[in-house]
């Protein structure tokens, strides 16, 4: 996957399209007082476009919808997207714990990989899938916990060779014939 392709995916969905379409954003010029609509700088590209409304600050859906998403990652995470997608393309598009893609839960969810952050000094650590990143958070983002849980699989899971689950819980690590 390229940086671009992520990009698209990163954009085309998810929390950027909770806003209409240009082609949805309509107004009446003859209904405002100069009867048009001044031509207006992009705040994203900077290109000169005419404006369906003049609320609207974006020559196109990707510019808008790149702004929104620029938007929402410097509120909350402090970081812009181009950021987000250096950290994206580091780690090869892929969660930093599974090493696997991120898939979409619904229709209005992108399937990119979620920024993971600490709650106390809020620093991004990294994109995970969605799994990873709520077990992080079930765990309480403990290193005892995971470490706990570790220990746990490998106890419980790991049977004599030659033996049941059965007899190994009967008898306790018994070998069975």
């Amino acid at each position: 996957m390229t940086r671009r392709e992520y990009l698209q995916r990163v954009i085309m969905r998810g929390i950027a399209q909770q806003n209409k379409k240009k082609a949805e954003q309509t107004a009446t010029p003859s209904l405002y007082p100069q009867g048009f609509f001044h031509v207006k700088k992009c705040r994203h590209c900077g290109d000169l476009f005419e404006p369906k409304a003049p609320s609207e600050l974006y020559c196109s859906d990707e510019c808008k919808d790149y702004h929104i998403v620029d938007h929402y990652l410097r509120r909350n995470y402090h970081i812009d997207l181009d950021d987000y997608l250096d950290i994206a393309e580091q780690q090869g598009f892929v969660c930093a714990i599974c090493h696997k893609d991120n898939f979409q839960m619904s229709t209005n969810h992108s399937g990119a990989l979620v920024v993971d952050h600490d709650h106390e000094t809020g620093e991004v650590r990294g994109l995970l899938c969605h799994n990873c990143n709520r077990a992080l958070g079930l765990f309480q983002e403990s290193v005892e916990n995971l470490e706990s849980a570790k220990a746990y699989l490998e106890r419980v899971t790991t049977i004599p060779e030659g033996s049941t689950r059965k007899c190994v819980e009967a008898e306790g690590m018994c070998s069975c014939t």
